[in-house]
Order: structure tokens, then sequence, then C-alpha cells
């Protein structure tokens, strides 16, 4: 059931600690909210809790047979000639859905794409249609632990509800940054926050966090 033990980690950057002593433990189905200002590590704490980058100190140890997913802020690029079935399922008409293939044009249907759009090109969509789609190339892949990184950004109305219903069918672990507090409460189960003080592992949702932050911070004056 691990995905991913932390214990005492620490990594620098030149000077600065971006990470300092950090332990936490990350279970399948395990919702988690990584918050904090740009730039403070938070894609650098996601590296580390999968394995990407070694910590220069302490240790980390990951769970068997994790299959990754990977939404980054910088969004894949896509090829704009391709089709957006081709786009979701290259060289065949269905898509692996765990023990069940389901024909590529219903899938993109579940992703509010008509039927006739399927076979139109990439380079015909407009910006919300294109998160839409790399929102379901997200799905389409095999996975038991989807990284979102700011995914809300640039989303419209419609990508973002279809984004929180695949969240909420989707029964393996989710890690998220993001700076939307009304989304992290709707799909996380525990933040962990980058403070001043270092990072700060809280359980509940980010309004949660933020009650338990302002009464320690009372606590503190």
């Amino acid at each position: 059931k691990l995905v991913a033990e932390l214990a005492h980690v620490s990594t620098r950057y030149g000077e600065r600690d971006i990470v300092r002593d950090f332990s936490c433990r990350i279970l399948r189905g395990d919702r988690v909210g990584i918050i904090g200002p740009n730039g403070a590590g938070k894609t650098t704490l996601i590296r580390l809790i999968l394995g990407e980058i070694a910590p220069d100190g302490g240790s980390v140890r990951l769970g068997t047979k994790l299959a990754v997913a990977y939404f980054d802020q910088f969004r894949a690029a896509l090829d704009e000639e391709a089709t957006l079935a081709d786009v979701i399922s290259p060289g065949s008409d269905y898509v692996q859905l765990g023990g069940e293939k389901k024909h590529v044009i219903g899938y993109l249907e579940d992703f509010l794409f008509p039927a006739a759009r399927a076979r139109s090109p990439v380079k015909s969509l407009s910006g919300g249609e294109r998160n839409r789609l790399l929102l379901a190339r997200l799905f389409s892949r095999p996975a038991n632990v989807i990284v979102l990184d700011e995914p809300t950004n640039d989303l419209d109305l419609p990508s973002l509800r279809m984004l929180e219903e695949a969240l909420a069918d989707f029964d393996g672990s989710v890690i998220c940054v993001s700076h939307d507090r009304y989304f992290l409460d709707r799909i996380c189960d525990q933040i962990i926050a980058f403070e001043e003080n270092g990072v700060f592992v809280q359980p509940g949702n980010y309004s949660y966090y933020l009650e338990k932050r302002q009464a320690r911070e009372a606590a503190e004056r």
C-alpha cells in the first residue's frame, strides 16, 4: 500500500534549504495537496517523493509497482496534425481502462468531445479544448498515482469540472500542487505546506489547514 515514505529528508540548492528534515508517508488512495509560494520547492518535493532525485540527507523509500501519470505545469506538447483519437490511443480504436476496453470515441465523449470531433486535428482546438484533451490523455494512461502540478491554470469551467469528476472516479493516489483553495478543498485529504519555518504536514483539506494554522499563529502571539 506504500507509495512513498520520506524520513528526515533534506535537500539544498546552493546555500538555500529547499526541504529541511521533512518526514511523511503517502499510501495508496491518499489525496495530497502541496501548497506554498512560487519557487518554494514544491516541484522539487514531488521529484523527491517520486524518487526522481535523491535527497542530500535522510531517506526515501518507494512502494512497489508504482505507475505514475504526470500532468505538469508546462503541459506536454501536442502534435498539431494528430487527430484527437490518435492523441488518446495511437494506432487503436480502443482505450484500455483498468480491466475493460472502451472505444476511443465514447471515451472522448466522456470529456465533452462530440463524436464528430474525434477525427479532427489538434490544431482545430481552442485552449480549453486542448486542456480537456490533455486530461483525457492523462486518465487514459495505466496509473495508480496521478501527479498534478498546477492543474487548474488555464482550465475553463467545463475542463475543471471534468478534472474533478475524473479524480473522484480514480481509485489511486493523487499528489497535487495548486494555489486553488476550492479545488484543493474538494480533492485533498491532507496538505503539505511550505511555510517560513519549514515544511508542515496537516491532515485534512486546505480550509482545515488554514484554520489550524491560524489557531497555531494565534497561540504563538
